[in-house]
């Protein structure tokens, strides 16, 4: 059985050599190397689209956490729209883990793998690998020669970026940053799939004292082979709404930071009821749709009833951004910004999803705009 587009041509890839041409005396792909290792500790997101032949692409978002000295890198991949990662990849400096967390399930390849070796193989971003390795590993072999360095081309992410063209691949092509030798964007094609990566954010500076890099495994478990693993996942998960707390369950008292950067609770809205709105500031239509339920909690004005958005994401600009967009005028809290996550508290993976709770117990949980609605009365 294949592998899943975002793995297939990463763990299948070798490091090639390269042979590129000199920018002060260096290799220009080992250039890239030096200016990353200057850091101790990076955090990467980038955005991959994958196509396969003529069917459609598959947008995924793939977040790094990199302990350079250490030799330790975690990735956790989400797909566009959904709110909280569905894999995660851990490699510890001395192992590979991965655990797809809709089904829980934990793989380990135990063999002893560097640094570098470990960013290719836990699929956390072409671009980052390319960091690291000092060459673009998904390339195909033989194919990968000598680039021509045509720029300053394009600004990513404000950076002004100059593009290497390799002979022999079609298309094989990597951006990068004119300031710091950064790769910012990389499109290849592996086969019949085509891939295409571009640096989100980069911190190049990062604090990874609150990234957890081990993965538990229950008592008495064994962990399953990685090709054991990838079979698993691909089973039907069934659909969203059997996953959601069920009505009259105690509701579970999640924690956000609003954008006044103060920690809420829901349990603050004990003997109340509470409309929660949950949606992701990179999907539109799902704020669009908490605004609209807004509007009408707004023109209802129903006594004692709450609302609360509650948005997707570690990082407070995009929510006040999409809040801002959508005029939104009520609480709005950031949910990765607390360990205790309101959209793994409960199971919300896709947006918009709408909750009603009262006195700490669930009512009702939806994604139906109308539904949520009625609630209103």
């Amino acid at each position: 059985m294949p592998l899943p587009p975002l793995l297939a041509p990463l763990l299948a890839a070798p490091l090639l050599l390269a042979a590129p041409r000199q920018v002060d005396g260096m290799p220009l792909l080992d250039a890239m190397t030096a200016a990353t290792a200057k850091h101790a500790q990076l955090r990467a997101l980038v955005r991959q689209e994958t196509k396969a032949g003529d069917g459609p692409a598959t947008v995924r978002f793939v977040e790094s956490w990199i302990d350079a000295r250490g030799g330790r890198v975690r990735t956790s991949t989400r797909d566009f729209g959904r709110a909280a990662p569905h894999l995660v990849q851990v490699h510890d400096g001395q192992r590979l883990r991965a655990e797809q967390l809709e089904i829980h399930e934990v793989a380990e390849l135990a063999q002893p793998r560097k640094l570098h070796e470990a960013l290719v193989v836990t699929g956390c971003g072409e671009l980052v690998a390319a960091a690291f390795t000092g060459k673009p590993s998904c390339f195909l072999p033989g194919a990968l020669g000598k680039p021509q360095r045509e720029g300053p081309g394009v600004e990513i992410g404000g950076v002004g970026c100059s593009r290497l063209l390799f002979p022999g691949v079609a298309p094989g092509e990597l951006w990068i940053g004119d300031a710091d030798l950064f790769p910012r964007r990389v499109r290849a094609r592996i086969g019949e799939v085509a891939i295409e990566e571009t640096l989100l954010e980069l911190d190049l500076d990062a604090k990874l004292g609150g990234v957890e890099f081990a993965i538990d495994v229950p008592e008495g478990r064994k962990l399953r082979t990685i090709r054991e693993a990838f079979d698993a996942w691909r089973r039907d998960l069934g659909p969203e709404s059997s996953r959601w707390p069920p009505p009259q369950a105690d509701s579970p008292d999640f924690a956000g930071v609003d954008l006044e950067s103060r920690v809420r609770m829901l349990s603050e809205t004990a003997e109340t009821r509470v409309v929660l709105a949950f949606w992701n500031p990179e999907l539109p239509a799902s704020v669009e749709k908490a605004a609209a339920l807004e509007a009408a909690w707004r023109e209802k004005a129903v006594p004692k009833l709450l609302l609360w958005h509650v948005a997707a994401g570690r990082a407070p600009a995009p929510v006040r951004a999409a809040a801002a967009a959508n005029r939104l005028r009520e609480l709005v809290v950031v949910a990765g910004e607390h360990r205790r996550n309101a959209f793994e508290q409960f199971s919300i993976w896709r947006t918009p999803a709408f909750a009603l709770i009262d006195d700490l117990q669930v009512i009702a949980i939806s994604d139906d705009l109308a539904v949520a609605k009625s609630w209103l009365r």
